[in-house]
């Protein structure tokens, strides 16, 4: 059965649970601090709730800020990145600490995983006390993804991950780091981010490009703080973790159907100078592109191992998002995509960043795509301009060229 709770009734519910979770979060952190939660896992989350004579009150949780097992390793001191559980019940949790993978043999009773699952979702507004009194979660076709505290995570559930609910969380940064904080750990030079901040200032548009874990969101991050300070920015994500600015708007969207390019199209009403999205992997690659032609560049990330990959996975979503406007796609949406991709409309800047081979995260290469209109063909070579990349034996990025396009022609 839902309760619901209207005016006066939710607000006071809302500033008793607000009252009562104060109390029990002190209660917490104590039991975390003791070690006594380590050796309660191995039991039943209803059992060691009535051992700490404490109620599962959703209304309560979802005013408390802790996660259960996650808070062994969650304080900044761990210098702990990742948090993984693979489903199964008696494997253990693993966790990628300063860089590497370590099997913690922490290992959890299933009921604090499903706890700890529905603790994230209702951290995230994933899941609302108000609407589910009885706490169960009704999961989507694979998994449920989101933010929560600056936890960004993705869990399954059964019959999607066969042996057990799993966890996948990244913790996020308390403050994220500056353009200067890149430069001085050596992610890239200064020449390149002037050379990126030029580009933006005068209406190109940046696409950063890389593997999971390689710092495309910690460089987008930089880059919007950066634009952020003078800048109207609309950032468009499936979980809210970049940055606010000054005057931004953030909209966050659930992932799947035609969601996020709904949402470029609304931003485009929202007076932005730059539309930034936390990641491109669909069809509104085809509505920034849009965007971007009619005066409305931007940034944004994409899974890809090198320049080529990223503009061919930025091709590929783009035909995706053309198709389901058009109803089909063929030769003649092939062509309109490499055009728009290609156009001096557009003006698109490639950044691939990863590990160089010393095994420390840099950006390995700046390219300019290049003019060529609708005479390539769906797969073919984008034609590019290397403006930086990595030398690997002086391990530092160097200067190959210089902007061709006309905004940055004889200058940049």
């Amino acid at each position: 059965m839902q309760h619901y709770f209207h005016g006066d009734d939710f607000h006071h519910n809302q500033r008793a649970a607000d009252s009562d979770a104060e109390g029990l979060r002190e209660e917490l952190d104590l039991l975390t601090a003791s070690g006594r939660l380590l050796a309660m896992l191995d039991r039943p989350f209803a059992e060691c709730l009535s051992r700490l004579q404490l109620a599962d009150e959703l209304r309560i949780w979802a005013a408390i800020d802790w996660f259960g097992p996650l808070e062994l390793w969650r304080a900044p001191g761990h210098e702990v990145s990742d948090m993984l559980f693979n489903g199964p019940p008696h494997d253990p949790f693993f966790i990628i600490q300063r860089g590497v993978m370590t099997n913690t043999g922490v290992t959890c009773h299933p009921s604090w995983i499903a706890w700890t699952q529905r603790q994230l979702l209702l951290r995230s507004n994933r899941l609302r006390w108000w609407e589910h009194a009885d706490g169960r979660v009704t999961w989507p076709s694979l998994a449920v993804q989101g933010v929560a505290d600056r936890l960004r995570y993705a869990v399954t559930a059964e019959p999607h991950s066969r042996d057990g609910g799993s966890i996948a969380v990244r913790t996020l940064p308390e403050r994220w780091r500056t353009l200067d904080d890149l430069i001085i750990s050596g992610v890239i030079n200064r020449e390149a981010t002037e050379l990126l901040m030029e580009a933006l200032r005068c209406g190109a548009s940046v696409l950063v490009g890389g593997a999971t874990g390689s710092g495309k969101t910690t460089l987008t991050a930089g880059l919007t703080q950066e634009l952020g300070h003078t800048q109207r920015l609309v950032f468009i994500e499936d979980g809210g973790e970049l940055p606010r600015c000054i005057n931004s708007l953030h909209i966050e969207v659930m992932s799947g159907g035609n969601e996020f390019s709904r949402a470029v199209s609304f931003a485009l009403r929202q007076k932005p100078n730059y539309i930034i999205v936390g990641e491109v992997r669909g069809g509104e690659a085809m509505a920034l592109l849009q965007a971007a032609a009619t005066g409305h560049p931007g940034v944004g990330t994409i899974h890809a191992s090198h320049v080529q990959a990223a503009l061919r996975n930025l091709e590929r979503m783009a035909m995706i998002g053309l198709a389901s406007e058009s109803g089909g796609a063929g030769q003649s949406a092939a062509q309109i995509v490499r055009g728009m991709i290609t156009s001096d409309s557009v003006n698109l800047i490639v950044v691939h960043i990863g590990r160089t081979a010393q095994g420390r995260r840099a950006v390995l290469a700046i390219e300019e795509v290049l003019r060529q209109g609708a005479q390539g063909q769906s797969g073919d070579h984008f034609p590019t301009n290397v403006l930086f990349r990595h030398d690997t034996y002086s391990d530092s990025l160097q200067r190959i060229g210089y902007v061709q396009a006309e905004w940055g022609h004889g200058r940049m």
